[in-house]
């Protein structure tokens, strides 16, 4: 038996690493799906708590002025009502936003399930214990629908961002890096470069700092940890379930605005630091980002007279010097004819 010492190194099994993960990263919750995935539009709608129209196989809408916007589903296992899932369609499309669906039909089907939760296993691997199989039937139910918006209804469009356009500020001139698409909860969906040597430019400086993406984008591999209402951290992990890819400490204001963002990345060994300043309206002018306690990058927002966001200056800070190097202009959406 090996002698114990205080310089003695602990070993872990994997088995047990893992369980340690799992039990770090069970106190952060997933974000719920929001939205379907089969999305047919990009137009912004957000949720509302308003009654949403129910119309079954072989009804339609008097009002034929209306765009698809997406796919909405309904699952359940075991005995459930028809009346039951066509609710639980309606409560997902006022949380998409959504005037009406559009029943498509009704599916059944079976299949067998482990009982086991992921945490057993887990347990089991780590104790050497053999697993066992525990398998049943169960009967699944499936309800799906077209979730539609009346074009009366999308009179608020001409204040949601379609589309941003970023400008190399180079010799007085600017020049087009990438026009960026936005998505229906106002992340980028597609970004097409001038040139194909632009994307890192676009990542470092642009996106990697938005706060639509730091603070607002969703999806099954961010995880985030609430307090009293506020969420104070999130984490981003890689696509292959290696381990995360970004931390992020938040702190708020006494508005509860966030003010300060801790920005933490595998392979740096100190965090970046963004803060925020916004103006009496709570709109976001400024954003600064530190580096071992240097400011490196600031970003300051100009606003229309209507309150719109019209452009975002970025700059360059070096020796106490400002440099403006890029530009991103914000486009709006137009109103959408009613014919």
């Amino acid at each position: 038996m090996p002698r114990t010492t205080s310089s003695m190194k602990i070993y872990f099994s994997p088995a047990l690493l893992l369980l340690v993960l799992f039990l770090q990263t069970a106190c952060m919750r997933v974000y719920e799906p929001v939205v379907s995935g089969d999305r047919l539009s990009s137009l912004p709608t957000p949720s509302h708590g308003k009654e949403v129209e129910v119309f079954f196989p072989g009804e339609r809408p008097s009002d034929t002025a209306y765009v698809k916007i997406a796919v909405v589903e309904e699952k359940a296992e075991g005995e459930v009502a028809y009346a039951q899932l066509v609710e639980q369609l309606r409560k997902k499309a006022q949380k998409q936003g959504l005037d009406a669906i559009l029943i498509l039909g009704k599916t059944q089907g079976t299949q067998l399930k482990n009982d086991a939760t992921l945490f057993e296993v887990i347990l089991e691997i780590a104790s050497g214990d053999e697993i066992k199989d525990n398998y049943y039937s169960v009967t699944t139910h499936e309800l799906s629908a077209v979730g539609i918006k009346y074009k009366r209804n999308l009179q608020y469009l001409p204040q949601y961002v379609q589309s941003k356009r970023i400008y190399v500020l180079e010799k007085g001139q600017e020049l087009l890096l990438a026009t960026v698409a936005v998505d229906h909860l106002g992340q980028d969906q597609k970004v097409t470069y001038q040139n194909v040597n632009d994307t890192p430019t676009y990542q470092r400086f642009v996106h990697r700092y938005s706060l639509d993406h730091l603070l607002k984008e969703q999806g099954p591999h961010w995880h985030y940890l609430e307090e009293n209402g506020l969420v104070v951290r999130r984490k981003l992990l890689s696509m292959d379930g290696s381990g995360p890819i970004k931390n992020i400490k938040i702190s708020y204001n006494a508005a509860q605005l966030p003010e300060k963002l801790e920005i933490r990345h595998p392979v740096t060994a100190l965090p970046e630091v963004l803060t925020i300043t916004y103006n009496s309206q709570g709109q976001v002018t400024q954003k600064h980002i530190y580096r071992n306690k240097q400011l490196v990058l600031q970003e300051t927002n100009t606003y229309g007279a209507d309150g719109k966001l019209v452009s975002t200056l970025h700059e360059k800070v070096q020796h106490g010097q400002t440099i403006p190097f890029l530009k991103t202009v914000y486009d709006y959406y137009n109103l959408l004819s009613l014919n």
